[in-house]
């Protein structure tokens, strides 16, 4: 299951405490592309997307699993932006009627602390060599021929966003277009869109897995979960200590509300990272 913000991050990065990343993502599906003991799939995604660069990568090793073993896409109440990227291997996309997904879009984080680096006296030296490799600084605004070929590396990446997402729903660059453009779609829309192949849960995606795994309706299964649920004694193991320092510096009192609140509501980890993102722009909460 991949559950959370894909961010990027090395094969040992957690896949349930943290968000996605990128390398713990493509670890888990080639352990399960592996495992001869597992006959099919059900890819389950609740993501409201993140790094650009590391969706592609799980979308890769996605397809690889795929060439291997039938998968089914199960979606649960968000797989958008890169999360219904990461679901584009041309396999069957289940959804809920109210699921958020689509929003086919990029966008591009970067932080300029200049002003705040004044304020608090601190001085950087910048030392480059390349026309472009301050474009990824914080210490000060872009210039007009950042801005310009940071527009075409955006749109390069949203029309391969399109592109990929017209080959696997096999459809033609220029139908899917109209539904792209960032926007969010509930379950039952994307399905009149044909951005999902059925309305459904975690039942149905079952049955047309061991449909397509050849495997009899009435025929008795195992169900393996990946990732395992963690121990507590292993989460604890597991928890760096720039996290720790970071959760004392933000939850106690007197930022516990203030800071907490708003931190729960906004990708952090991936907008920490910059670059183009494939991310919802919005957070939706249901009450």
């Amino acid at each position: 299951m991949g559950d959370g913000e894909i961010t990027r991050g090395s094969a040992e990065s957690s896949l349930s405490d943290n968000g996605i990343t990128s390398g713990g993502m493509v670890r888990r599906i080639k352990q399960v592309e592996d495992d001869a003991s597992i006959k099919g799939v059900i890819l389950r995604i609740d993501s409201p997307g993140g790094d650009g660069i590391a969706s592609d990568d799980i979308l890769h090793a996605a397809k690889a699993l795929s060439k291997k073993k039938p998968v089914v896409i199960s979606m649960s109440d968000t797989a958008a932006s890169g999360g219904y990227f990461i679901a584009m291997t041309g396999d069957p996309v289940l959804a809920y009627s109210n699921t958020l997904t689509g929003s086919i879009g990029v966008f591009y984080g970067r932080v300029n602390l200049l002003g705040l680096y004044d304020k608090i006296g601190l001085k950087k030296q910048i030392l480059s060599r390349g026309h472009y490799s301050r474009i990824d600084s914080d210490y000060g605004p872009l210039n007009e021929d950042e801005r310009n070929t940071l527009r075409t590396e955006i749109e390069v990446f949203y029309k391969g966003f399109v592109g990929r997402v017209a080959e696997g729903r096999k459809r033609k660059y220029e139908e899917v277009e109209p539904l792209a453009q960032g926007r969010v779609w509930l379950g039952s829309q994307a399905k009149q869109n044909g951005l999902i192949d059925e309305i459904g849960g975690l039942d149905r995606a079952l049955e047309l897995v061991k449909e397509r795994a050849k495997i009899p309706a009435t025929e008795r299964i195992s169900l393996v979960t990946y990732p395992p649920r963690k121990t507590l004694f292993e989460y604890l193991l597991n928890r760096d200590e720039d996290t720790v320092a970071l959760e004392t510096a933000l939850f106690n009192k007197p930022f516990q509300k203030q800071i907490g609140a708003l931190l729960g509501k906004l990708p952090v980890q991936a907008l920490a990272q910059g670059g183009v993102m494939r991310l919802m722009p919005f957070a939706i909460e249901v009450k």
